[in-house]
């Protein structure tokens, strides 16, 4: 689940603990806890991943999750209480930053989190909710961090209300694997019924797909009732037809290219390419210069949450190293592209141009904006601070 679908769930939760005081029993979504375990320790950060840095590996390999704080478990029958936190929790939740949270994530599975963090009170009663987004690819610890209770190549994840380690026998191995297989299925399948009402509506045997990639053409052989393909050479130069109709298609004008029924014929898969390479700086040199100007901590994943924001890429989660499907949102080729570096071995790379500086900039020194884009206030800089 993302942090919206989060978000709504748990603010029907709040409202039936407030006003009913019922809420739903541990599961692969939902879990709870009294107090955090302070380990005669002072730094904020360490207290909450020792406590949780397991828990958030778990649900981003699941489906996402929520944790909330405040909650009481009677051991001998399960009975939960919405009993609250003290004052010595609720202040050390309060002290949280999750920009740092998502750093020491990167350490220990090079991937960033997406989570959220925020009080609610009912009656005099304080309580916390921490929001799981579920990560697209699978959270991998690169090394032990014993501290946290997390072992290097562990695959952690949440099922049947408790954290699993995927990888200790085969038969584990294979019911996770075969979890992942059925939620890219269904991801499969929701984009594919989108696009059969068309398909169908045209008609599935006048219909041609094109791939540049792979110079081949794919459509309805006739003579064997089956889909087949065939080797094409593509002219793809800014002047060769595959551009001209690609261009049309952008441009809206494609009416021509139609039935009798006004309705395409062909569906161009592709992506048009620079002529000659372009002048251009790394995320990684865009991260830096960026926060040599604000005023605010941001990570490498706020970054991209910004761009999302800005309209930039169509997912804040892109790979920038060979994304299996291009991010980019061509109408802002301004700022950012996705670069060949190696034809031959299809090396691509998302960079940006200089002038996306002065841009990221300016969106993330608007403090108005910070709840739209991050969901929260970015912390400011100690520097900043008068």
């Amino acid at each position: 689940m993302t942090l919206k679908e989060l978000k709504d769930h748990v603010n029907r939760t709040v409202d039936n603990l407030k006003n009913h005081g019922v809420f739903p029993k541990e599961n692969n979504l939902y879990d709870y806890k009294q107090e955090l375990n302070f380990y005669d320790l002072t730094d904020p950060t360490e207290i909450f991943m020792r406590n949780l840095g397991k828990d958030i590996l778990s649900f981003c390999n699941g489906n996402g999750g929520i944790i909330i704080f405040g909650i009481k478990e009677d051991k001998t029958d399960g009975k939960l209480d919405d009993i609250g936190i003290d004052v010595k929790n609720y202040n050390l939740l309060n002290k949280i930053d999750l920009n740092t949270i998502t750093q020491k994530f990167e350490k220990i599975a090079k991937v960033g989190v997406s989570i959220d963090l925020q009080s609610f009170q009912s009656g005099t009663r304080k309580f916390y909710y921490l929001l799981i987004e579920k990560q697209n690819q699978v959270l991998i610890p690169v090394s032990d961090f014993l501290e946290y209770k997390i072992k290097k190549g562990e695959i952690i994840y949440r099922t049947s209300s408790k954290n699993e380690v995927a990888n200790v026998t085969t038969q584990d191995f294979n019911r996770f694997l075969q979890i992942k297989a059925n939620e890219k299925n269904k991801e499969f399948m929701e984009i594919w019924s989108k696009l059969l009402p068309e398909i169908f509506d045209i008609n599935p045997r006048e219909i041609l797909i094109i791939n540049p990639k792979s110079n081949k053409i794919y459509g309805f052989n006739g003579k064997e009732n089956t889909l087949s393909s065939s080797k094409i050479e593509i002219d793809k130069s800014d002047n060769g037809v595959f551009n001209i109709i690609l261009n049309a298609i952008s441009a809206g004008e494609i009416g021509k290219i139609s039935d009798n029924e006004g309705k395409p014929l062909y569906k161009i898969v592709g992506e048009i390419k620079a002529s000659a390479p372009r002048e251009h700086i790394s995320l990684s040199t865009l991260l830096t210069e960026v926060r040599k100007n604000i005023k605010y901590n941001i990570s490498s994943v706020q970054l991209k949450e910004v761009m999302k924001y800005l309209k930039w890429v169509n997912d804040s989660k892109f790979k920038v190293e060979n994304p299996e499907v291009n991010p980019i949102n061509k109408d802002f080729d301004k700022y950012i592209w996705l670069e060949t570096f190696d034809k031959i071995k299809n090396v691509h790379k998302v960079v940006c141009s200089e002038v996306a500086i002065d841009k990221i900039v300016q969106t993330v020194n608007t403090s108005s904006l910070h709840k739209e884009i991050f969901g929260r206030m970015l912390k400011q800089l100690s520097s900043q601070i008068s």
